[in-house]
């Protein structure tokens, strides 16, 4: 009606607002017909389009997309050449990542394994057994796009209850999301949730080890932990309050690249619970990436290891990784279902004696660039290891360099 009458208001507008000449005239009849004409034909036209547009069918299926990173594993090599570059004062850690940037920042969220710990500066970075990084580093991540960080995993405690309260306040005096780890109950029970153009999406974070280490009988920290009932228990209620549920797990053999019977059968119950992703870090090697169907006609996405995403271990496996996108169809009536599945290998690069740390999309790497690979002085190393360990995993397209499911 509000088109009708626009269009009747611009019909006087025009009769009222032009000047007609007397040689111009046309008899009064015939232009009141002429009037009445072009109104009713307008007021048809109008009518059809809005009574169209309310017989459609409402488009309710919306589509949020995700980037999954393995571990961020950060070794004094790699935070030591950061304070070189930074001139001595501070960090700069763009050259590591700048090979691989483009990756972080494509998605509606991006989540990171964030292996060490970020003390908030309270104490100096340190490097293996107990790993503590700057806040330049975190700084740097959440700057390249990551939304989410998970830091449920064996280095937790690393630096005791005391450094794990930096780690939160440095996380949460920035207003930065992480999973895995909380102040209290109170916090666990606070389920962190991202809303995409109406949709929520809510994350999960759990960890196998905490390498022998354990929170004092008194401490109100709480770490999450691997228990298959009780993760089962978080996903259905954080599907009561969310469309999306993605699970962040720490599990699995160190250099293992074989997926454990318990993972497949845990990853299918985690799915019919309602998870709808399944990201898995910890071995440090990648393993293969799964499509599950689930018994309501929707699907998961399990990834049961991502590999490392940066490091400076001394296998070759080791340096070989990926960054996995997807997306998750969420719609009325029926359950969510994975799209757009895309897989990206990635290759840490590192010189003699583990220097110039640094980051490759595989597509921009050469043979000639792993033979001068720093990995060689302790392991095999070459261009086609990559491309076997990537194929043997069903992660990788000869053709295009990249593994689209």
């Amino acid at each position: 009606m509000k088109k009708l009458l626009s269009v009747i208001a611009s019909v006087f507008v025009l009769c009222s607002c032009t000047k007609v000449s007397e040689t111009d005239a046309v008899p009064a009849m015939e232009n009141v017909e002429t009037e009445t004409s072009a109104v009713t034909t307008a007021a048809v036209t109008t009518e059809t389009v809005v009574t169209t547009a309310e017989t459609l069918p409402p488009v309710t299926a919306k589509t949020v997309t995700f980037t999954a990173l393995g571990d961020n594993l950060i070794h004094s090599s790699i935070y030591k050449q950061a304070a070189r570059r930074a001139g001595g004062e501070g960090y700069d850690f763009e050259y590591a990542y700048a090979g691989a940037a483009d990756l972080l920042d494509r998605t509606d969220i991006t989540v990171l394994n964030q292996e060490t710990l970020i003390c908030n500066d309270k104490y100096e970075p340190s490097t293996y057994p107990r790993f503590n990084s700057p806040t330049a580093l975190g700084d740097y991540m959440a700057e390249l796009g990551v939304d989410v960080f998970t830091i449920a995993n064996n280095h937790t405690l690393d630096m005791g209850t005391d450094g794990l309260f930096a780690c939160l306040d440095y996380y949460d005096e920035r207003g930065m999301i992480r999973v895995g780890a909380y102040r209290n109950e109170e916090d666990m029970e606070n389920i962190r949730i991202i809303e995409k153009d109406g949709v929520k999406v809510s994350f999960l974070c759990y960890t196998e080890s905490l390498n022998g280490l354990s929170l004092p009988a008194d401490s109100p920290l709480i770490i999450g932990r691997y228990d298959r009932d009780a993760i089962i228990n978080d996903i259905k209620r954080a599907k009561e309050i969310s469309d999306i549920c993605i699970v962040s797990l720490h599990w699995g053999l160190e250099n293992s690249s074989a997926v454990e019977d318990y993972q497949r059968d845990a990853a299918k119950e985690f799915a019919e619970a309602g998870a709808d992703a399944i990201i898995g870090n910890h071995p440090h090697v990648l393993r293969e990436v799964e499509i599950i169907e689930t018994s309501d006609g929707g699907s998961a996405i399990c990834a049961y290891s991502l590999g490392n995403f940066i490091s400076a271990q001394a296998v070759g496996t080791n340096l070989i990784g990926g960054v996995l996108d997807f997306g998750v169809t969420v719609e009325d009536g029926a359950a969510n279902v994975i799209c757009d599945e895309e897989f990206t290998p990635i290759v840490t690069h590192y010189d003699g004696n583990f220097s110039n740390v640094r980051l490759y999309k595989l597509s921009d790497y050469t043979p000639e660039m792993a033979l001068s690979h720093g990995v060689r002085a302790n392991s095999r190393f070459d261009y086609d290891y990559i491309t076997e360990y990537l194929t043997g995993k069903g992660l990788y397209n000869l053709n295009d360099q990249r593994y689209i499911f």
